[in-house]
């Protein structure tokens, strides 16, 4: 049975960081967007018991990350969705499945320079992207 994880936030200079209580585990979901080849890309980590079990990255803005941890001598399926929404670039959503089972949604907010950098890097790749096929 999947019980609904307590949640809190702590700020890092990238995004906001969601620390979970889960029958007895500690987690913590770190997702944040990053700048690659003049475009954004999405970063999603999920770390249990401090050991990471799932990490996705990739240009798309909305990225699952799948990945398995122990729990009393059964494996769990771990399952980080995120993104998908307009507001990207202040906040980002995401819902934290295991077994299929939702166990915490919600959304985590970037850092303040993190923002504003990616925001211009988005704007400066969008446009040479559009200058070089024209």
């Amino acid at each position: 049975m999947t019980t609904i994880a307590r949640k809190s936030k702590i700020q890092s200079p990238k995004s906001e960081i969601a620390m979970l209580d889960w029958e007895g585990h500690k987690i913590e979901l770190r997702i944040f967007f990053t700048p690659r080849l003049a475009m954004v890309a999405t970063d999603a980590t999920v770390t249990v018991d401090g050991r990471r079990v799932a990490r996705k990255g990739g240009l798309g803005l909305s990225e699952t990350a799948i990945g398995s941890f122990n729990h009393s001598g059964r494996e769990i399926r771990a399952e980080l969705q995120v993104g998908g929404r307009l507001d990207v670039f202040t906040r980002i959503p995401y819902v934290l499945r295991f077994d299929g089972l939702p166990v915490s949604e919600g959304e985590l907010k970037l850092g303040g320079l993190a923002a504003a950098v990616t925001v211009w890097l988005s704007v400066v790749g969008f446009l040479v992207l559009l200058a070089l096929t024209v």
